[in-house]
């Protein structure tokens, strides 16, 4: 029997936004590094002054802040709405991680903070599947995390926790960023930043990893962090440093869609990298770009086609007309619930 061939890719290969075309959305924030909405039109945004940030279908914003279990404030990066309706936190510490589980009231609930009977470092990006399962990642072992700025290291890894504990289902990744499940849920993505590469799993039962593949590889200053999928199998990838959006088209080609970059930035960063003596400023500036190391992105909206980007130095998010639809996330249905935490006893 002959296999029907896959319909032509439909986004054009001269989709390009300019940063003009950008409009403003939410302000006010500080780092909205990672962004997500759902299906009633509910933003939720990870916030640098102690958990997250949301917004409702009527525009009313609540800073909603928590502290680790060992008192201190929560440094929220990657964020997931779960299908109890609270928020999964990935807590990026100096030196400590953990994803732990945040609502309007009661304190967060840690759901991870040891592995393998050592704590977690800090912890990069989290979601949680249709099944339950967490996801989360760790981008490096070392202590500070800048040790790992260079491609030749690469101790990062992923991990889930379920039923069966805590475990890691990837390891050896080269600064693990944001995951996401491909549309048909055969492969899971990953971006490794520092070694600028989108990484794919084939995703098995248990689950597991297997198959990686390396599915496009970027320049020096493109340095891969935010990923998701638009409805045909695109994959949408943010850089922070060059500041710039590229779509992996099905075909494998690498499409540039929007950028606003500061050359001079970049070349002192690829100098820096080179002569191995990056420091925190390397990244923690974007130069003269008003994206503001542009750190992720989702596409919301009633039929999915208005993309909205995170921003790791930002205090606002910006967003732009998609031609194409975003895939249905798995939080879409979910709903977002201001209720206290559950009980664990």
């Amino acid at each position: 029997m002959r296999t029907k061939p896959a319909p032509p890719y439909p986004l054009s290969r001269d989709f390009r936004i300019q940063v003009t075309e950008l409009r403003p959305a939410f302000d006010g924030l500080k780092s909205p590094e990672c962004i997500l909405s759902n299906q009633e039109g509910t933003f939720l945004m990870s916030d640098r002054r102690g958990g997250f940030t949301v917004i409702g279908p009527d525009g009313r914003a609540q800073l909603v802040r928590g502290v680790t279990s060992t008192g201190g404030a929560l440094h929220a990066n990657g964020i997931a709405l779960r299908g109890n309706g609270r928020v999964l936190v990935a807590h990026l510490g100096d030196t400590d991680g953990g994803v732990y589980e945040l609502g309007v009231r009661g304190p967060a609930v840690p759901i991870v903070t040891q592995l393998e009977g050592r704590p977690l470092p800090p912890t990069n990006f989290v979601l949680e599947d249709a099944s339950g399962t967490v996801w989360f990642t760790v981008s490096t072992r070392l202590i500070p995390r800048m040790q790992a700025w260079y491609p030749d290291v690469a101790d990062g890894y992923i991990a889930v926790h379920d039923a069966r504990g805590t475990r890691i289902v990837a390891d050896r990744l080269g600064y693990a960023n944001e995951l996401a499940f491909s549309p048909d849920g055969q492969f899971v993505y990953i971006n490794e930043t520092h070694a600028r590469r989108l990484t794919r799993f084939r995703l098995l039962p248990g689950p597991e990893l297997a198959d990686r593949e390396t599915v496009c590889s970027f320049a020096p200053g493109d340095q891969p962090d935010g990923v998701c999928f638009d409805a045909f199998g695109g994959v949408w990838v943010t850089c922070i440093v060059s500041n710039k959006v590229y779509v992996v088209r099905p075909d494998g080609e690498c499409q540039l869609v929007l950028a606003d970059t500061d050359d001079a930035h970049v070349r002192r960063y690829v100098r820096d990298l080179q002569e191995r003596r990056l420091q925190r400023d390397s990244i923690w500036t974007c130069g003269e770009s008003a994206l503001g190391n542009v750190s992720s992105l989702c596409f919301a909206g009633p039929d999915r086609k208005t993309v909205y980007l995170g921003s790791l130095l930002g205090e606002r998010v910006l967003r732009f007309d998609s031609p194409v639809p975003g895939m249905v996330p798995l939080h879409w249905s979910r709903r977002f619930a201001s209720g206290p935490a559950p009980d664990l006893r």
